[in-house]
């Protein structure tokens, strides 16, 4: 399926790219050739990268919000 439709990324491609180490999507575009451009699919692309490397962002941020939380 396409997640990118300005660049025309598909699933795969974004999944691939997180396979060879990238943990970013916007590093993920710019592995494969660009940018993004309207940033609509960003949350998309990010959450299929996470799920690649079973490491969901959300819960590691909200972590770090509690443990901030509780610092200051």
């Amino acid at each position: 399926m396409y997640v990118c439709i300005c660049n025309a990324y598909r699933d795969a491609e974004i999944r691939e790219a997180a396979r060879s180490g990238l943990r970013c999507a916007h590093k993920a575009y710019a592995a494969l050739g660009g940018g993004p451009r309207c940033g609509r699919c960003l949350p998309v692309a990010q959450d299929l990268i996470d799920r690649e490397h079973d490491a969901p962002a959300a819960l590691a941020v909200s972590a770090a919000e509690l443990s901030g939380a509780r610092a200051g």
